[in-house]
């Protein structure tokens, strides 16, 4: 996944290039809470990454290994130095991801991994980096079959690298719908109708870089020029905490599973179609979808001042994260798991000050104290900028939340 680290530079271009023209031509595209919220999904789903396994080349390699000698028998031979095997793998990978994508949609256990990419109320470009963690890895299922067509894992990675990078650019609304494209590739236009949650645009365009397995499957839907794309979930996630975004639908199955009296709910609830709940389950804890005909967006109100720290204390958390994924190797395990704990707790307690949440008052000294504590176990080469970030931060924290006078309250959606 080396492609996708090195691409993040671009990325994070891009989303600086479409937030200079979203306030030049004043599009209304962006909101800071909204933003920070989609970036800091994505900073913890690469941070965690540092920390765990993957299971999809955990079981790949041995599998491959175990079945490459019958490869060599029957002359199967990829190389990654032949574009049209990288071509035929990244349309095998996205036949794989199309069927993922798809039952990710469909089925309780699947979408809460996923749903966290769709909980975003904007769409901008900011949205393609919202990720989720893997809480409970599955999709990897899915890549198996790839081992039939004897594809090795180093091609099954940078294909399926080349399918996310992909996905990256179709997270706009400014880019127009193009009638030719739309027959064979994923493109802005139709996946904006995957990401809204109009009825007749739920679950549909499934596909990573091609549509014509949407065309082939009966999931396509065309963008319409008379029905206006509402972003995000029916049931909305109401926090910019990536924590809560990541855990949202498991703890909602989790609490069904208590609460239920009937053994069968209990076990299979996780299984069942997206958003079933066991009816007395539903009838006692009621969650009501969104009204779409008087839809707004979350959106709380806290002082300016507060949404710029917020907006600092981001900037502070992606660069500590793009540094430490690239010193990782040359740290120890336990260090590197410290570092991705203060960074996670950072994006949690940044959410909840975004979010207006009284105790985040609170938290974020908590936070810095935390940090601070923690300096005797982190490398001592960031002593000394660790100490001056604790003490500013904590400083200006003070004076915005405990000293300041100005009370005005405003909204962040700039």
């Amino acid at each position: 996944m080396g492609l996708v680290t090195a691409a993040i530079p671009f990325f994070l271009l891009a989303v600086l290039l479409e937030l200079a023209l979203d306030r030049w031509r004043g599009w209304g595209l962006y909101r800071l809470n909204d933003a920070i919220g989609s970036l800091a999904a994505g900073v913890m789903s690469r941070i965690l990454g540092l920390i765990r396994v993957g299971i999809l080349l955990l079981i790949y390699v041995p599998l491959y290994q175990w079945l490459e000698p019958t490869y060599q028998a029957l002359g199967i031979q990829w190389s990654l130095e032949n574009p049209w095997h990288l071509l035929l793998a990244v349309i095998a990978y996205d036949f794989c991801y199309y069927w993922n994508h798809r039952f990710s949609h469909e089925i309780n256990i699947f979408w809460a991994e996923h749903l966290v990419h769709h909980q975003s109320e904007d769409y901008n470009l900011t949205t393609a980096l919202r990720q989720s963690t893997d809480v409970v890895p599955l999709g990897w299922i899915f890549y198996l079959p790839l081992l039939l067509i004897g594809m090795p894992w180093e091609i099954l990675v940078t294909a399926g690298a080349i399918d996310l990078i992909y996905q990256f650019w179709v997270h706009t609304q400014k880019f127009p719908k193009v009638r030719w494209m739309e027959w064979f590739l994923v493109t802005p236009s139709n996946h904006r109708v995957h990401h809204a949650q109009n009825k007749v645009y739920v679950d549909r365009n499934y596909g990573g870089v091609l549509i014509i397995w949407d065309r082939l499957f009966g999931t396509y839907q065309e963008e319409l020029d008379t029905e206006p794309c509402i972003y995000g979930v029916r049931k909305p996630l109401n926090t910019f905490d990536p924590l809560a975004a990541n855990l949202q639908h498991y703890k909602r199955m989790w609490l069904d599973a208590v609460f239920t009296k009937s053994w069968k709910e209990k076990l299979t609830l996780w299984f069942r179609a997206t958003g079933y709940r066991p009816a007395d389950a539903e009838a006692a804890m009621p969650v009501p979808s969104g009204d779409l005909d008087n839809f707004q967006r979350f959106d709380p109100e806290i002082p300016r001042a507060q949404g710029w720290y917020a907006l600092i204390q981001h900037l502070v958390y992606s660069g500590a994260a793009l540094a430490l994924m690239a010193s990782a190797q040359q740290l120890e395990y336990a260090t590197t798991a410290l570092m991705v704990l203060m960074l996670v707790i950072g994006l949690v307690v940044n959410g909840r000050i975004l979010d207006g949440e009284p105790r985040g008052k609170l938290w974020e000294l908590g936070r810095l104290a935390l940090l601070a504590a923690s300096l005797p176990l982190l490398p001592a080469a960031i002593w000394l900028p660790v100490t001056g970030y604790c003490l500013a931060s904590g400083a200006v924290w003070w004076w915005l939340v405990f000293n300041n006078k100005d009370d005005t309250v405003t909204a962040v959606r700039n």
